[in-house]
Formats: C-alpha cells, structure tokens, sequence
C-alpha cells in the first residue's frame, strides 16, 4: 500500500464524549424536579424546563462532582415513587439529596425562558471610578468598624 492510498485511522468522539446519567436516572430526575419546583403561576414546572435532560448536562459539565451523589440517589430510591424518594434522601443521604436540589434548582434557573420570566439578564459589568468615593464611606457608616480595628476569631 502507498501512503497515499493508505486510509487514516478514525477514531469515533462519540466514544469519548461523556453520556451523563441514563435514561432511567433522568426520569427518576424529572419527577422529583417537579416537586421541588412545581409550576406557578406564570413560572413553569422544572420537568418543562428540561432539567432532567439537556439543563442535567449543562449542570453536570459545570459540577461534575454532583454527579456521583445524583448517581447514589437515584440507585437508592429508583423503585420509590417521588415523594418517597424525596423523603428517602433527605432522611438517609444528605449529599445525594444536596445533589438532586442542586442540579435542579440550577438547571431551572439557568434555563434562558426562566431567565426571561425573572428578567434577570445575568451579571452586568459596573463601572468602577476609583476618583468617587463610595457612599458608604462618605456616609460614616464604616467608621466605627474602622476605628475599632480588625478582630478576629479563631475558625
């Protein structure tokens, strides 16, 4: 074989790209979600806002470490229905139920729709103008802490 005729290796990176919690651990996810978030009002349930599928996955590449504890609670209450899973961690495995809070809680707000619905646009860079002394300073309200001086407790 000539080198040019010769076929490069492939490698799939679907092989190599994580797949996250299973399909199963996910449907357990979604009916819990919707007892820690239900819908209100003009806010949606956490299960439509996806936090079982794609916002998981957003969550889990940021905290990668929940997804351990998410694993353990799901593999742990899987047979029960939500609110017996629900009470189940919160009685036998804080972390997981930690993790399952945390996922969904985090999935839902990071939802664009939900950002939209709490008009909240995220972080805004705020000029800092270091010739303007802050109103906290101008008003007095520092100076006893100031005058006082640091004190400190042993942790």
């Amino acid at each position: 074989m000539t080198p040019s005729s010769e076929q490069p290796s492939t490698v799939s990176l679907d092989a190599a790209v994580p797949v996250g919690p299973p399909v199963e651990c996910r449907q357990w996810l979604a009916g819990l979600a919707d007892l820690l978030i239900p819908a209100v009002g003009d806010m949606p349930a956490a299960s439509e806002m996806d936090v079982a599928g794609r916002q998981l996955d957003v969550v889990l590449g940021a905290r990668p470490d929940l997804a351990r504890h998410l694993l353990r609670g799901w593999q742990a209450t899987a047979d029960s229905d939500p609110e017996e899973s629900v009470r189940l961690l919160q009685e036998l495995d804080a972390d997981a139920y930690d993790a399952v809070r945390m996922v969904v809680a985090g999935g839902y707000y990071i939802h664009p729709q939900v950002r939209r619905l709490l008009r909240y646009t995220g972080q805004e860079p705020r000029a800092v103008r270091v010739d303007q002394v802050p109103e906290y300073l101008e008003e007095g309200l520092l100076e006893r802490v100031m005058e006082r001086g640091p004190i400190y407790r042993e942790a």
